[in-house]
């Protein structure tokens, strides 16, 4: 579904109510409608004057015909050890994930974050798992950032990619459908405004695939199981 740009842009500055991004605007604002597969995620360009990619905002919503319960964007990883990504604004309960992206562009669970604190249903992102899975983003590179409502999920042509123990964890691709790329979405997932601050991020460098991801232990990415605490 294809919106007006710079309506969705005004309304969207109007409910963050900043100052500070008022005037100067976020990095990247979602054009149109982010896609929602890999093969249609929404590739943010530097515009002039951006040194890096620190910040993206956008929004989903329920009340078209079809609905947009997810935006999936395209973005480089500079720095794994220091990677992080966070809300600076959401009006609803927001959950992200992070995608590997392989030669032939499908996509494989790496990350999933829903809640940073039992306080708070705001996520924090960052380049390891803290559920038991070990994994880990090693090399700089091009993934995709998917940002769905809480109800969403992702899945694989065998179930669910994420299996979330609990709501604070930051997962790996523990579920039963882990081992395999993305294929869909399933469930009604919250939706509203968003805009997210990123550090040691960049504009994508299409069509080089991200590096993938580290499994401390020497456990190979297609047999990833939950390794409990």
């Amino acid at each position: 579904m294809q919106h007006n740009v710079h309506a969705r842009a005004s309304l969207l500055l109007a409910v963050l109510g900043c100052t500070t991004i008022a005037s100067a605007g976020p990095d990247w604002l979602e054009q149109g409608d982010a896609g929602s597969m890999i093969s249609s995620a929404q590739l943010p360009s530097r515009p002039n004057g951006a040194a890096q990619l620190t910040s993206i905002s956008g929004n989903l919503a329920s009340a078209f015909a079809e609905p947009d319960y997810e935006d999936l964007y395209r973005i480089r990883i500079t720095d794994p050890v220091n990677f992080s990504i966070r809300p600076a604004f959401a009006d609803f309960n927001v959950v992200m994930y992070l995608f590997n992206i392989t030669v032939n562009n499908e996509g494989y669970g790496l990350l999933g974050a829903d809640d940073e604190s039992p306080t708070s249903n705001l996520p924090k992102l960052v380049g390891s798992s803290n559920d038991g899975t070990q994994v880990i983003v090693v090399y700089p590179g091009d993934y995709v950032l998917a940002v769905t409502g809480f109800g969403r999920v992702p899945v694989s042509r065998t179930g669910p990619i994420f299996d979330f123990e609990s709501p604070t964890e930051i997962s790996g691709p523990d579920g039963r459908g882990g081992i395999n790329p993305l294929a869909g979405w399933t469930g009604v997932g919250e939706t509203g405004h968003y805009s997210f601050t990123m550090v040691a991020t960049d504009f994508p460098t299409t069509p080089t695939p991200g590096a993938g991801l580290a499994l401390v232990g020497g456990m190979g990415a297609m047999g990833l199981r939950r390794r409990r605490r």
